[in-house]
């Protein structure tokens, strides 16, 4: 029997449609085929002049800015969705709003090697880009206009991904966005009820069930969630109260590098390399928001930030767009369970 669920933390209903229940091998297979060449890649170092100059990155010691010699790389978007230059306003034409095209999107090139991508990565080098992200993240928070920066990776065609070459995205908005608007809503609605972050009672309430987890350490939680909108979604979670990425630690990032090197090469094995997007979600930094003075009071106490994973092997059409209603074939109790048992070698 088909059931819906009450997906509370993004205010959407999802379908888990189990008649249609799809196993692993029922998936197709063609991001298989994807291949890149190096020769034809702006991001190969010895091409640094073929790309806007770097604003931030960790290097070998010695080497100079836009020249070999980086590990990890970071640079303005050659065509950005928005620009730092251009002016921040807010105005109104009778019924319609408007604002200016200012932020920042940035690319974050997470290896100089062309044919290494997430899943290839050892725990140290995603603990290494996971820093860079903070540290940036930081960094561009100090511009009092940046209302929230948005970190995601597209991993594949089908995930929305332009360039073989394995990379990151940032984009810095000069307001917050609604996906974290309606995150905060939720999470403050349920504080105002319960007295408690939603997210911690979830982790509590799956490590107890243990049906939906696919892996745990001392800091994070992996775990499909229970209302999950695609096959073998993944959230990442803190297992400490914390709303602010921004704040982790160095220790925080090795078990969360350790969490996430878990979840992505067991979804690879599971899938052969399989299209995802992996999508950072934080609390906004304090700004004055004058149409709600108190859209930050206890945000500290009630937001949970998380990582999600969410593969792309199902596509959301019109029944999905026309909605907002999400089916997903593989009930995530199943998708943990293959998640669990995909065996993989250390990192």
């Amino acid at each position: 029997m088909p059931e819906l669920r009450y997906n509370r933390l993004n205010n959407l209903w999802v379908i888990i449609s189990k008649e249609r229940a799809k196993r692993p091998h029922d998936y197709p297979v063609e991001w298989r085929k994807e291949v890149g060449d190096p020769a034809k890649c702006p991001f190969e170092p010895g091409k640094e002049n073929l790309t806007p100059p770097e604003v931030y990155a960790v290097r070998e010691p010695g080497t100079k800015p836009n020249t070999p010699g980086w590990k990890i790389r970071v640079i303005p978007n050659k065509y950005p969705a928005l620009k730092p230059e251009e002016p921040f306003f807010r105005d109104s034409e009778d019924i319609h709003d408007r604002m200016g095209g200012f932020g920042y999107h940035e690319v974050i090139i997470d290896t100089p090697d062309h044919f290494r991508h997430f899943h290839n990565f050892t725990v140290s080098e995603i603990q290494m880009i996971l820093y860079v992200y903070r540290e940036r993240m930081k960094q561009l928070y100090q511009n009092e206009n940046i209302y929230y920066v948005q970190i995601f990776k597209n991993h594949g065609k089908e995930a929305g991904k332009s360039l073989y070459h394995s990379h990151s995205q940032l984009v810095a908005l000069p307001r917050i966005p609604k996906r974290i608007d309606t995150q905060i809503a939720q999470c403050r609605n349920y504080f105002r009820e319960k007295e408690r972050c939603f997210l911690c009672d979830e982790i509590k309430y799956e490590l107890k069930q243990q049906i939906r987890v696919v892996y745990d350490n001392y800091r994070f939680t992996v775990y499909t969630p229970f209302a999950s909108a695609f096959p073998f979604e993944m959230k990442i979670v803190p297992k400490f109260h914390s709303s602010d990425f921004t704040k982790t630690t160095d220790e925080d990032l090795t078990d969360l590098a350790e969490a996430l090197f878990i979840a992505v090469r067991k979804l690879s094995k599971l899938f052969e390399n399989p299209p995802f997007n992996m999508i950072l979600h934080t609390s906004p930094p304090f700004r004055e928001i004058p149409w709600d003075p108190d859209y930050f009071y206890n945000i500290n106490k009630f937001f949970h930030w998380h990582i999600e994973i969410l593969p792309r092997m199902a596509i959301h059409a019109g029944f999905e767009l026309g909605t907002e209603f999400f089916i997903n074939p593989t009930p995530p109790e199943d998708a943990a369970k293959y998640l669990r048992e995909k065996k993989i070698e250390e990192g």
